[in-house]
């Protein structure tokens, strides 16, 4: 997972420690970095204190809850007047997960309730819908393909792929066409452009944040392969397609065997360079 923190030392320090084992922990320093982190990083849980920066900021969260609301955002508090208050007055305006100071924030419990609420939807039901054909495929391989879903930025080519699977990159073409999934161009792709929808739902994103927070270099190559998919510009998401339209999109587009030469790539596929070999949310077993 990929967490965003926003908190005074007591509490960051906590989190660290928690979350010790993951790379991708993105502490800001102020609100101002916290949205920079959420628009250009591969963030999937924000933690914040509403008094990080000690002054009680009620405003700045509700921005956040506004701009970015498919984003799952916990508020890590201690128990207090002021931060009930608070606390209270988000959860009117859509705030709905908690975690009290000394009360519940227990490590094993506290990072539970994270990978509880950082799931997605959108990644869920396109996985429940190939799950027949990712039984078809070795073990290290179907792990890798939800992994590839759950954290698209992490992957650019067939090479990551066979790098994480640990096969080699003949059998990861083999194994896919075998299971009907198309390339590894294809599956890298669909997962890109599936995460970017729901990134682009709301209203916080630029097609720009969006490109690079998948590990595009370049926004041009990123709305092409948007519109091979999906047949209408990033630009133009919110008000053209829901979200079963876009899942059965890239259903459907896993399903064309298409002409790999036509899609555009992007320079230097070597998403390795780039921290590719980060924990997984599943590792791979021994087939």
């Amino acid at each position: 997972m990929s967490v965003a923190a926003f908190l005074p030392a007591r509490l960051l320090t906590h989190v660290k420690h928690v979350f010790a084992d993951e790379a991708e922990l993105f502490v800001a320093s102020s609100w101002q970095e916290l949205e920079s982190f959420i628009r250009r990083k591969p963030v999937s849980v924000v933690i914040l204190d509403p008094s990080a920066d000690g002054i009680m900021n009620v405003s700045a969260v509700a921005g956040l809850l506004k701009r970015y609301p498919s984003l799952p955002l916990i508020a890590y508090v201690t128990l207090n007047a002021p931060a009930f208050n608070a606390v209270a007055q988000l959860g009117r305006m859509g705030l709905e997960d908690v975690v009290l100071h000394h009360f519940d924030d227990v490590p094993e419990r506290f990072r539970e309730r994270v990978e509880q609420v950082e799931g997605n939807a959108l990644t869920h039901s396109v996985i429940e819908a190939i799950s027949d054909r990712l039984k078809q495929l070795p073990r290290q391989l179907s792990v890798t393909v939800e992994n590839l879903f759950d954290q698209p930025h992490r992957y650019m080519s067939a090479l990551d792929l066979g790098m994480e699977a640990g096969i080699a990159i003949v059998s990861v073409y083999r194994n896919l066409d075998t299971a009907q999934l198309g390339s590894p161009k294809r599956l890298v792709i669909a997962a890109k452009v599936l995460r970017g929808f729901g990134y682009l739902r709301d209203p916080g994103y630029s097609v720009l944040d969006v490109s690079i927070k998948l590990g595009y270099k370049s926004a041009r190559i990123f709305s092409q392969h948007w519109v091979s998919v999906f047949g209408v510009t990033p630009a133009r998401v919110r008000t053209r397609l829901t979200d079963d339209e876009a899942i059965e999109s890239v259903l459907r587009w896993l399903r064309d065997p298409g002409d790999d030469s036509a899609l555009a790539e992007e320079p230097n596929h070597t998403a390795a360079r780039n921290g590719s070999r980060r924990r997984r949310h599943r590792r791979p077993e021994p087939s």
